[in-house]
């Protein structure tokens, strides 16, 4: 008996053992072949260099804001590479790094709309060298987007309350009808969010409402007001879903109650909030004589109506800030924290960041020219209309120069008989939008009780740099001038 236990031990050991020995012969057999892939994977980076993987671009962004990136995702770890290897077509600034997700371009200014850009990047090689590849992409920016408010003319003999429907309608610079994408009785204005308009109905009376609209499927929701009342001003943040207005209530100047009282609603996951008063450096509500969001944030530029100049954020925990007095807000300075501000004593720049602000260069010009609105389009170019008054003929002409550096050029002069009414830059500041009312002694008024506008503005949109009008189309309050504090 005990033999055979020992028979049996013995031979459920070599039966293991032969088991462990073909294990082992099967992990040398995996081991071998991940070698032989591994080595043959090793052999194809020697030979081809690194490749090009994907790419990762945002083409809206590129065109509408500031340091938008462009990555070039590469199938291996490369080699740093100077800005001297890469090539854009057309031209355009651009810093450049590398890193583990492959090759980062930065672009500090926007692209051109409507352009087809090809990037490519030469001698690029793994850290420790072998072969040099060269890798391309291309990518398309879109057109030039946005929307515009187009009023129904008010007949000879009508009024505003027998008018056909007002359009918002999208911007359509290459010729054709404009898509409508809202219509109403009486828009007075309307400002964006992402798909959403955000639009001020009006009353006969000039009381108002805010409609929120979604572009894509047309539904409507009406935004929570604390009484009746007058709107004006109204604008966005786009990024950070927030919409801001001025309210008089309609009962004001009986009882007190709000007069040019700032407010402020969210939008979340599309849906308004009530609209609530925005407090402000002794934690009254705001009464404001104009106001702006400034640019890519929900902080709030403020004019108050005793001309106190405000910053405050109704988002955020940070208490409101005065930064002295002020007669206009300007114009911000695209890509930057600067604001073009108007005081009793002299124009200036303000820096939002720092609080110091330092001399506008104003231009030489005839002493019968007047002022008007000024637009930035970067720190060294601005445009602005002015009007030459002639005593002797009682006649004005106006026109918009661009300055540069206090040296100015004619950027736009309208038809004879048409006003100049005001005019704002696109996102990137590649064009200025110019409104403008055709034969004006004969256009007469809309005849609203609030924000009354002529009758047939039309849209200019001209090249920045040249000065040539690149499109025409009827309607005013063009998305684009949203943020200006100026009513368009």
């Amino acid at each position: 008996m005990t033999t055979d236990r020992r028979d049996a031990a013995r031979g459920r050991s070599t039966q293991a053992t032969g088991d462990r020995s073909g294990f082992g012969r099967l992990v040398a057999i995996v081991l071998i072949a991940l070698v032989v892939i591994g080595g043959g994977a090793a052999v194809v980076g020697l030979t081809q260099g690194p490749k090009l993987v994907r790419t990762v671009v945002d083409p809206t962004g590129l065109v509408e804001s500031w340091g938008q990136r462009v990555v070039l995702a590469v199938n291996q770890p490369i080699a740093d590479l100077g800005s001297d290897r890469v090539r854009i077509e057309p031209a355009a600034d651009f810093d450049v790094s590398t890193g583990a997700g492959g090759i980062t371009l930065v672009f500090p200014e926007p692209l051109a709309y409507a352009t087809d850009y090809r990037i490519t990047v030469d001698g690029v090689t793994a850290p420790g060298g072998g072969p040099a590849a060269t890798l391309t992409t291309s990518f398309s920016t879109p057109p030039v987007e946005g929307f515009s408010l187009v009023r129904s003319p008010v007949k000879d003999g009508g009024s505003a309350a027998t008018k056909s429907d007002d359009r918002i309608v999208r911007l359509s610079i290459g010729g054709g009808e404009p898509e409508t994408a809202y219509e109403a009785a009486k828009i007075q204005e309307f400002a964006t969010i992402g798909d959403s308009l955000i639009v001020v109905e009006q009353e006969t009376s000039g009381l108002g409402r805010i409609v929120v609209v979604d572009t894509t499927d047309g539904s409507t929701q009406e935004v929570a007001l604390p009484m009746g009342g007058m709107i004006t001003s109204l604008q966005t943040a786009p990024a950070q879903s927030r919409v801001g207005f001025l309210f008089t209530e309609q009962s004001f100047g009986r009882d007190g109650g709000d007069n040019l009282t700032l407010y402020s609603f969210e939008l979340r996951q599309g849906k308004p909030t009530e609209a609530a008063r925005v407090g402000g450096i002794d934690g009254a509500a705001v009464q404001a004589a104009e106001w702006s969001f400034v640019p890519r944030t929900s902080s709030m530029l403020v004019r108050t109506v005793d001309n106190s100049l405000e910053l405050l954020d109704p988002a955020a925990t940070t208490d409101p800030v005065l930064l002295g007095r002020a007669s206009l807000i300007s114009s911000y300075i695209p890509g930057t924290t600067k604001v073009v501000i108007e005081q009793v004593d002299g124009v200036v720049v303000l820096d939002l960041a720092t609080g110091k602000s330092e001399p506008f260069v104003l231009p030489s010009v005839a002493p019968t020219e007047i002022p008007g609105q000024l637009v930035a389009l970067s720190e060294s170019l601005s445009a602005r209309i002015y009007a030459d008054y002639d005593r002797s003929a009682g006649t004005t002409e106006q026109r918009v120069l661009a300055i540069k550096d206090g040296a100015t050029a004619e950027l736009y002069r309208p038809d004879p008989g048409a006003v100049i009414w005001s005019l704002c830059a696109s996102p990137n500041a590649e064009y200025v939008a110019v409104v403008v009312v055709p034969d004006f002694a004969k256009a007469g008024f809309d005849g609203y009780a609030n924000a009354p506008m002529p009758n047939g503005p039309e849209i200019e949109v001209v090249d920045a740099r040249t000065g040539k009008v690149v499109g025409t189309q009827a309607g005013f309050d063009l998305s684009w001038c949203a943020g200006t504090g100026i009513a368009q």
